[in-house]
């Protein structure tokens, strides 16, 4: 086939209008007992969206402005634009406000939508949520106080696994994390390692003693835990299954004494029967 008779594909062509993929993922529904972790889910939903959404939920609206004229002199003044001056760019702006709007009341059911419904920007509904879930400033304040001494007075429970204890731990640092409560890596990192039952000092020394706790992810001490956890579990079932050995062969030679015991009295018995024959 020659060149000239070859059909070249389409191009793949995208509507200037078409909605963002990103739009069409499922918005992170809001349950207001689960608010921080749903608060960080929906701002990064947001912004994978459009950069922009986040600064409707933080600034506000926005609003298009231009110089004034100079009238007799006077010095120009920074004045909203009217609708007849906005470029595309200033209609599309404006537009997004209503866009977050409408995606922040998908998020919510009918009872939270209804308690928003009066807001007009998508920040009035942001700092709404914010103060019905997490409550003002002062009941944050009192949760950063509850959750501060929860961290000083951490401490492993009595049948704790470490998972279990490192879990616990790493939904504390977060909690402490969305009231503004942060803590140096290395503190964390002695934190944690400190809290580890009796049992484990041995190793939490070792990893102090060869790791740098300030440069040392958490997680990457909790893997360093967990592998030494897993091979002393190995180590136990290999010695368990030898010691099993050991003690079925201990069992079984009385069992071969006692066997030829019995043979051999068998064999007296015959030679006495015989000789009371004669």
């Amino acid at each position: 086939m020659s060149e000239e008779n070859q059909i070249a594909p389409k191009a793949e062509q995208v509507k200037p209008n078409s909605v963002s993929r990103y739009e069409t993922i499922r918005v992170p529904i809001l349950r207001p007992v689960e608010y921080p972790i749903w608060k960080v889910k929906m701002t990064m939903f947001l912004e994978a969206t459009d950069p922009e959404y986040l600064d409707r939920i933080y600034d506000g609206p926005h609003m298009p402005t231009k110089l004034s004229p100079v009238v007799d002199g006077q010095e120009q003044k920074t004045v909203p634009k009217e609708k007849k001056d906005m470029t595309p760019e200033d209609i599309s702006s404006i537009a997004k406000d209503a866009k977050v709007r409408h995606l922040l009341h998908s998020a919510l059911d009918n009872v939270m939508s209804n308690r928003v419904i009066g807001c007009k920007t998508a920040k009035e509904i942001w700092d709404a949520l914010e103060v019905r879930c997490q409550g003002t400033c002062a009941i944050k304040k009192n949760r950063k106080t509850i959750l501060t001494q929860e961290y000083e007075h951490f401490d492993s429970r009595t049948n704790e696994t470490l998972t279990e204890t490192y879990d616990r731990f790493c939904k504390l640092l977060n909690d402490l994390s969305l009231v503004d409560k942060e803590y140096e890596l290395e503190e964390s990192n002695l934190k944690f390692l400190l809290s580890l039952p009796e049992k484990w000092d041995l190793k939490t020394t070792t990893i102090r003693d060869n790791y740098e706790l300030a440069d040392t992810d958490l997680d990457e001490i909790y893997g360093l835990l967990k592998t030494h956890e897993l091979e002393i579990e190995q180590r136990n079932r290999r010695l368990s299954k030898k010691t099993k050995s050991v003690a079925l062969k201990v069992e079984e030679k009385p069992i071969k004494k006692e066997s030829s015991r019995k043979k051999a009295k068998g064999k007296a018995l015959v030679i006495k029967s015989e000789s009371e024959s004669f």
